[in-house]
């Protein structure tokens, strides 16, 4: 059993729902393959052996005037395939209060599980009293936060919000708050890796590839940047998985994080159980 934490909706369903959807992912998001149906989404998921899939949100409105997609359209495609797709809902920081009543909805009503941020798309400061009230919203509610930290390709949006090691105060002032730094901060990656030993209640996914192939990337990410060693003794229960659906295939990223010449076990805690215990506990 697979639990891909990391997939952004971009589905022909969703253009449906929302028009300019499609428009927004290429101009803003970077995304230029046109949408797929949602069949071909979990026809991957299937193809893959994943079980649960989390389906992220992404509010931009304070600094490009739209969603992509709202919090509305993920629950809707949650919906649709119930057993297997989990929300997580997005709040654009830049909105204040709103923010806080709009995550208050988004969790108790449309019943999404999570928040997700993104400091370069969203333009804002992660140190920000703004986003400092928001994290406490977001522990008093015991969702986890996914966070994109490390390289953004698109020069339209600046990165220097995204290095992971501000999640350091972040995680030491929220202590019970579950801090997913996603792409495991790359380039930045022994920063990501020094704020999840540090923190109990921060952990790092290994969505999308940066370095070549899926295969490539993730040998390179935990068996070389990141000694073998390193991966298996000290972040074993650290690593989730994601593949960044519709970036890269799911398939091949699980292909790839089952390649890996690290212990079995520590391979099945990536792609399962370390998953269950930040969704479920």
């Amino acid at each position: 059993m697979t639990i891909d934490i990391h997939i952004h909706p971009l589905v022909k369903e969703a253009c449906e729902m929302e028009p300019r959807l499609f428009e927004w992912q290429r101009e803003i998001y970077g995304l230029t393959t046109s949408p797929q149906p949602l069949d071909t989404l979990v026809s991957q998921l299937e193809e893959a052996e994943v079980k649960k899939a989390i389906l992220l949100a992404l509010d931009c409105r304070s600094r490009w005037g739209c969603c992509i997609p709202s919090n509305n359209i993920v629950a809707k495609i949650v919906a649709k395939e119930p057993d297997l797709f989990i929300g997580f809902a997005s709040v654009d920081p830049g909105l204040g209060e709103k923010a806080i009543d709009e995550l208050k909805y988004a969790i108790k009503n449309l019943g999404l599980q999570g928040v997700k941020l993104n400091p370069a798309l969203q333009d804002f400061d992660p140190l920000s009293p703004s986003a400092e009230r928001l994290y406490a919203e977001i522990e008093r509610l015991e969702v986890p936060l996914l966070v994109h930290t490390g390289l953004v390709w698109s020069r339209k949006h600046r990165i220097k919000y995204c290095n992971p090691l501000v999640w350091d105060e972040i995680a030491y002032n929220h202590p019970t708050m579950k801090i997913i730094l996603a792409h495991c901060g790359w380039p930045w990656v022994w920063d990501a890796v020094a704020v999840a030993l540090r923190h109990e209640n921060v952990y790092l996914d290994i969505s999308n590839t940066f370095t070549g192939t899926p295969r490539e990337h993730l040998r390179h990410l935990l068996t070389e940047l990141i000694p073998s060693r390193v991966t298996e003794r000290f972040l074993g229960e650290k690593i989730l998985f994601g593949s960044d659906y519709p970036r890269i295939e799911v398939p091949k990223m699980v292909d790839a994080a089952k390649s890996l010449s690290i212990d079995a076990d520590v391979i099945r805690r990536i792609l399962h159980f370390n998953a269950l215990e930040v969704l479920f506990k």
